[in-house]
């Protein structure tokens, strides 16, 4: 079996197939889909994902599992790698739901009424569903709060926008702020991979992707900036960059934020990404060696605060050894 399939489990019975799939696409590019929607009330559906390749899988399986994507979730969805083994039942599709799941989540406006939202109807109220322990309302007070639930969409990027900053823990920045790196040497750590980062601005967060089993790098990584400016930044700069590993960076923009840094596409579309080594030119803006290769780390930020490009310090030559006796 392919590793670019992965399994996706626990999804809640009010997520229809398109919904489903546009999520999946936001990490690569779908080859096939399987959905079997939960059909008894609960959170039981699952799906069959392929992808084009290993590493757009591997990126589905991290912003996947343990994330409640989909609002109304009684508990986190479950992704894998189609062929891994399922070791525990807990927190899987098999596992019998403990709670009800529920298409209605709060919301709350700048002023701090709450207000409630159907995922599966697009219907909007002030008073809160029986199925989170209210008493229901009529349907004039739905379409009064209408007005003012769609006007938070228009600002906010909807209910599902709303949830997924809800739902932020502080390891993911704001939308347009969060870039994919591929191609990272399987030898650098997450200090490693942060210390190359660092320079372009702010970071939430930086990881490398690992085998959840091995812990083996999957050669690719997650970085969130506090503003997109600093995405934009560290694809300008990093995108295309030599590792001296045999090949060179590819930095793009999370899928699915790409209305959100119109900047950071360009940016990463301005010149065709080749993997393999190629002689290192300047950038209009960034920083291109990193701590790695004998820059401070003071200098890189002064130089990411003024645009400029920096090159590495040359790499001194070895001492020869003396002639064997």
């Amino acid at each position: 079996m392919s590793d670019s399939k992965v399994m996706l489990g626990c999804i809640p019975n009010h997520v229809e197939e398109s919904v489903l799939k546009e999520e999946c696409a936001k990490q690569g590019t779908v080859k096939d889909f399987f959905y079997m929607q939960d059909k008894v009330g609960t959170d039981r559906g699952w799906a069959f994902v392929t992808y084009e390749d290993e590493t757009e899988a591997a990126v589905a399986v991290a912003m996947f599992n343990g994330q409640q994507i989909f609002p109304g979730s009684a508990r986190p969805l479950h992704c894998k790698f189609a062929n891994e083994k399922i070791t525990k039942i807990e927190g899987t599709v098999f596992e019998a739901p403990t709670k009800a799941v529920t298409p209605w989540q709060e919301y709350t406006t700048p002023e701090g009424k709450p207000y409630y939202f159907n995922a599966a109807t697009n219907e909007t109220r002030w008073e809160k569903p029986p199925e989170l322990g209210g008493s229901g309302s009529s349907g004039a007070a739905s379409s009064a709060v209408a007005g003012a639930a769609g006007s938070l969409a228009n600002i906010g990027g909807g209910p599902l926008a709303l949830t997924a900053a809800a739902t932020n823990t502080g390891g993911v920045g704001p939308m347009g702020a969060n870039i994919f790196v591929f191609h990272v040497p399987i030898n650098w750590t997450d200090e490693d991979f942060h210390a190359h980062f660092a320079p372009f601005g702010q970071i939430v967060s930086a990881k490398i992707h690992v085998d959840p089993v091995t812990k083996a790098s999957k050669g690719f990584g997650f970085v969130s900036y506090a503003t997109p400016q600093a995405a934009t930044m560290a694809i300008k700069g990093m995108n295309g960059f030599d590792t001296k590993q045999g090949k060179t960076l590819k930095v793009t923009i999370k899928k699915g934020e790409e209305r959100y840094n119109p900047d950071a596409v360009a940016a990463q579309n301005m010149q065709g990404f080749d993997s393999r080594p190629t002689p290192q030119t300047a950038l209009p803006i960034g920083v291109q060696p990193t701590v790695a290769l004998g820059l401070p780390s003071s200098q890189l930020a002064a130089a990411a605060q003024q645009g400029k490009v920096l090159k590495a310090n040359p790499i001194p030559k070895q001492l020869a050894l003396p002639p064997a006796q």
